[in-house]
């Protein structure tokens, strides 16, 4: 939930009656200067002097819950006493990192350590209590709205003042955004943590278009854009691709214990294994993580079905290793993690030339026992609703398809 245009004070008014029309249901909010009376606060990140982006957080036993509409990201205390509730450390599932400042007051204040960048990447960070009780406007009527735009097709859900919404791509999704809508003047913004992006996304709704759009990734990027409103529920292009005919279907990637691993439809056969999923991701590719999730689930239905991922990584030599690793620990995967290379589509390409062409991280090689694979570009996870259950409905299918053929 962002809110950089507004005071401080409406900010937070906004902000909390969006949250709790949306997650906040069946429980009050309560106002006052203790933990037990301010079990939500705002975490609000300074990417400059004028720019803000503020997210929902709760308290947990464990430690801190960010709120991302329906995601919720658990980041657990690493200290071993707390201040007014608060740890000194809180760190980042999935993707490293953490939060690391102090108890001020009734709030926190210190920075969020991204460790996936180079140098360490900070951005301040404060932590403050909400102190406006809920109101709840759950009868308001839900509108729904499809728009092309520069960043992709955005798919936005409106609810009184409150938004949710993610943008599709060919390569993948922004993920779970949500945010408030000035209901007089159209202006909106929307954007997340989800433990490695920190997006902001603001436009003004204006008939039919959205102008004056500004998308800022982090304290590093920053973009216009538009869009139209469109009529159009599908996506105008294809996540299947050809693969390279004649070329040598090989893997060749380094385990956790440091060892070279290589992997060859021979191998496959050896295995007993009717199909072998290549996952072609990397450990800092939160789209990776949802693919990671399906996978997963999908293998405990398809035991006949092997997985293998691909790692290509920021870092290099043993520290792409031990971050191989500790993403394989943290998901609770059943399948190997091998290291390919560097984090660079041409890099992977060079390394897979039998899948035709790197285009996105994930990409997604599906390599029966006999036959020709199927290559998958990107990845629609949750966040989009319909997409992923397409998603979903395509990656069973083509399981399926295989292990039957090869019977």
């Amino acid at each position: 939930m962002i809110f950089n245009t507004l005071t401080k004070r409406y900010r937070s008014i906004f902000l909390f009656v969006g949250i709790c029309t949306f997650v906040l249901f069946s429980s009050g909010c309560s106002t006052g200067n203790n933990r037990s009376e301010h079990p939500f606060y705002i975490a609000s990140f300074n990417l400059d002097d004028s720019t803000s982006i503020d997210v929902l957080v709760s308290l947990s036993p464990d430690g801190l819950v960010v709120h991302n509409g329906e995601e919720r990201v658990m980041l657990e205390s690493r200290s071993e006493g707390l201040h007014n509730g608060f740890s000194d450390i809180y760190s980042v599932p999935v993707f490293n990192g953490a939060w690391v400042g102090h108890n001020v007051g009734s709030g926190w204040e210190g920075e969020w350590v991204d460790s996936l960048r180079t140098n360490d990447y900070q951005v301040p960070l404060t932590i403050r209590p909400l102190e406006i009780a809920a109101t709840k406007n759950s009868f308001e009527n839900e509108i729904n709205t499809i728009w092309d735009t520069d960043l992709g097709k955005l798919k936005l859900k409106q609810k009184g003042d409150s938004i949710w919404g993610t943008f599709l791509t060919s390569t993948g999704d922004y993920r779970y955004q949500a945010g408030k809508i000035n209901l007089s003047s159209g202006r909106f913004t929307l954007g997340n943590f989800d433990g490695i992006h920190l997006f902001l996304f603001e436009g003004t709704i204006r008939g039919d278009s959205i102008v004056d759009g500004v998308f800022k990734s982090g304290t590093h990027y920053s973009t216009n854009w538009g869009g139209v409103l469109s009529s159009e529920n599908e996506v105008d292009w294809s996540s299947e691709q050809p693969w390279l005919e004649g070329s040598e279907i090989i893997l060749r990637g380094i385990n956790s214990n440091g060892n070279v691993v290589i992997w060859t439809p021979q191998d496959l056969i050896k295995s007993g294994h009717k199909l072998l999923v290549v996952d072609v991701m990397g450990t800092w590719c939160p789209n990776c993580m949802d693919e990671a999730r399906l996978l997963k689930e999908l293998s405990e239905d398809y035991p006949e079905m092997l997985v293998i991922s691909m790692a290509f990584e920021r870092s290099v030599g043993k520290e792409a290793v031990i971050r191989a690793a500790a993403f394989k620990k943290s998901l609770n995967l059943p399948w190997e993690v091998l290291v390919g290379g560097r984090a660079n589509k041409s890099e992977a390409d060079s390394a897979l030339k039998f899948m035709g062409g790197i285009k996105s991280f994930p990409t997604t090689a599906f390599i029966p026992v006999y036959g020709a694979p199927v290559i998958h570009t990107g990845f629609s996870g949750p966040a989009t609703g319909s997409a992923y259950e397409d998603e979903i409905a395509f990656f069973r299918s083509t399981i399926e398809r295989f292990i039957r053929e090869s019977r």
